[in-house]
């Protein structure tokens, strides 16, 4: 995806460019798509962007294997992106409880879940800012 560089694009803090390029990409796509963007000690992207791509609704992907994909680049954190092809950026219940249980897992691992970004049309919702990150699993 261009506009995001390994060893150059600042993922922690997320930067305003990024964050831009993230909701021009995803928010017009028809389909569900879920980038994984892992990062370095100094916050930056590192190896390539993984996605997974799911039905119109929904995007399937494991948790291990995705710890497994961050720790092969060596990476210390993640954020995640992720799409609503309705337009509508809200977390779904579902992602607030795949992405609590994710989090679990990242703990467990030493593994840094920054944030995880839901992009419906030209707009982006934070689900650390929303608060929807630090509750326990449900």
């Amino acid at each position: 995806m261009a506009g995001l560089v390994p060893g150059c694009s600042r993922i922690r803090p997320l930067s305003r460019s990024v964050l831009e390029t993230l909701v021009t990409h995803l928010g017009c796509l028809r389909r569900e798509m879920m980038l994984e963007l892992p990062f370095d000690e100094e916050g930056r992207l590192v190896g390539q962007v993984a996605c997974t791509t799911g039905c119109e609704t929904a995007v399937k992907t494991g948790g291990r294997s995705l710890l497994n994909r961050v720790l092969e680049h060596g990476a210390v954190g993640l954020v995640l992106v992720h799409n609503h092809p309705s337009g509508d950026p809200q977390p779904s219940r579902a992602d607030v409880i795949a992405t609590r249980r994710l989090s679990a897992l990242c703990e467990a691992a030493r593994i840094e879940l920054h944030d995880h970004l839901v992009v419906g049309g030209s707009s982006a919702v934070s689900m650390r800012r929303a608060g929807l990150l630090s509750r326990a699993v449900t």
